[in-house]
């Protein structure tokens, strides 16, 4: 008789076992879903923010983003991020276990990676953070568009995609990674790891790249290009938003086997309610605060509720509700006059302010655990958080991101890919590469319109032919 029971004990367990891995599985799934949001999202702000003449081949590029990153992370980037978490220093005999199960795990032949039956979460584990991978090489496409090749960009957003991120994500990212063990370093929702390193990696791309014709005058006066359709990126933008909500959900782990609920990346307990609850406050006070220092800027408002969220998302496991609006508030603001002070300061035309809005709130988001956070235990080693684990996150990451930006698009300028030719940038890509496609002879050609330093409207065709002629000569 107690045989039996004990029997029907363990099919109870078992079921109950099967059971929370098949939700497990359907919740990371729909995650995946909703999270292609932002890449619709990506590739409306992109097409509203460009001119006229450039849409389809911005469009284009961003569903091509994901041609390329794809295949590149099933090959590679899953290796990567699965082999480079144990060991420090990062560097070295002892940086990485390559006998380990999840390292094997991450080979693309493996029985993981494969209609296994008895494992139900790898596979959508792995999509999810395939998408975190999009994520970051469509965070550089918005600040290359109008001059950069299409060859040239997908090279680059395999680099980032499949290959930088990755790393840094198993070194700070990870239950096991270095950073995570030795020094308590706390980013949950990826605020630098993500977004931080990309906008790294962006502005080391720019330097390379070079700013669109016309867009400087000869005095160093920046101008502004007017975007084609501006409620289109406002709703691209909104899009990306609501994408955002399953990118939290997909950055936390279902660990109802240590303890009830749920548990950040590096598997400390939180909710799903609390990450949730932040996000929104970050969209709130981000929106808020960059609204006042934008003097309503459309576009800066809402990118200011971006830079929000990211702002919050390093701490999102652990924030308050006000803290997390009033981090937001300011990491705004902070983002609208670092890209302010990039453009025409530095001299970088960075379209959609991906560096400041990625890259300055995501380094700012790491910066706020160790100011708002210290002492938080993280991880399965229990090691406090500190402004010093963060500052070695800065460290790390940011020499990271934006040298290997910079010396890959260095290969590429020198070689003579990087960037289209002027003749095709004045004529607009779209007219060279779809034009007998998308382009009829009744619509009529509209003029590209600059905004001089002083606030006057003028036809850019004319301004900058003869500096574009210049150009060609040199």
């Amino acid at each position: 008789m107690i045989d039996i029971v004990f029997a029907q004990i363990e099919r109870i367990e078992d079921a109950q076992t099967l059971d929370s891995a098949i939700l497990g599985e359907q919740f990371y799934f729909w995650t995946v879903v909703l999270m292609w949001l932002i890449h619709v999202g990506f590739m409306s702000y992109e097409a509203g923010v460009v001119r006229r003449k450039n849409v389809m081949a911005t469009a284009m590029k961003n569903i091509l983003t994901i041609a390329a990153v794809t295949p590149t992370f099933y090959y590679f980037g899953w290796w990567i991020y699965n082999c480079n978490q144990p060991g420090f220093p990062p560097i070295g005999p002892n940086s990485s276990d390559f006998t380990s199960v999840a390292c094997q795990g991450g080979i693309p032949w493996s029985d993981l990676f494969g209609s296994n039956l008895t494992n139900n979460i790898n596979l959508v584990f792995f999509l999810a953070f395939l998408l975190f991978s999009w994520t970051t090489a469509s965070i550089m496409s918005g600040a290359l568009l109008e001059r950069v090749r299409l060859s040239a960009y997908l090279l680059l957003a395999a680099m980032l995609g499949s290959v930088v991120w990755i790393l840094d994500a198993a070194w700070g990212w990870s239950a096991g990674g270095w950073m995570t063990l030795r020094f308590g370093f706390h980013d949950s929702i990826a605020s630098a790891v993500v977004h931080g390193v990309a906008g790294a990696f962006t502005l080391g791309v720019l330097f390379q790249l070079g700013p669109r014709i016309g867009k400087y005058t000869r005095e160093g006066l920046a101008r502004t290009f007017r975007p084609q359709n501006l409620h289109l990126t406002l709703m691209g933008l909104m899009l990306i938003f609501t994408g955002f909500y399953a990118f939290y959900g997909a950055c936390l782990v279902i660990a109802s086997t240590a303890f009830p609920g749920w548990a950040n990346i590096y598997l400390s307990p939180t909710t799903l309610g609390s990450i949730a609850m932040i996000i929104t406050m970050g969209f709130a006070g981000g929106f808020t605060g960059t609204y006042f220092a934008s003097r309503g800027d459309p576009f800066w408002t809402v990118s200011g509720g971006l830079a929000g969220v990211i702002g919050v998302s390093a701490g999102a496991d652990v924030y308050a509700p006000v803290l997390g609006y009033l981090i937001a508030m300011v990491t705004g603001p902070c983002a609208y006059y670092a890209g302010n002070w990039i453009e025409r300061k530095m001299r970088v035309d960075d379209v959609v302010g991906a560096v400041a809005v990625h890259g300055v709130s995501g380094f700012l988001g790491i910066i706020w655990v160790g100011v708002f956070a210290a002492g938080y235990p993280t991880g399965v080693n229990n090691i406090d958080s500190s402004i010093w684990g963060q500052l070695l996150g800065v460290a790390t990451f940011l020499p990271l991101g934006f040298l290997s930006g910079w010396v890959s698009a260095w290969v590429l300028k020198k070689i003579n890919v990087l960037r289209v030719p002027p003749e095709v940038e004045l004529a607009g890509l779209d007219t060279i590469e779809y034009a007998p496609d998308i382009y009829f002879p009744e619509i009529p050609h509209e003029p590209a319109v600059l905004v001089e330093p002083d606030g006057t409207h003028v036809d850019a065709d004319r301004v900058i032919l003869g500096e574009a002629r210049e150009l060609i000569e040199r």
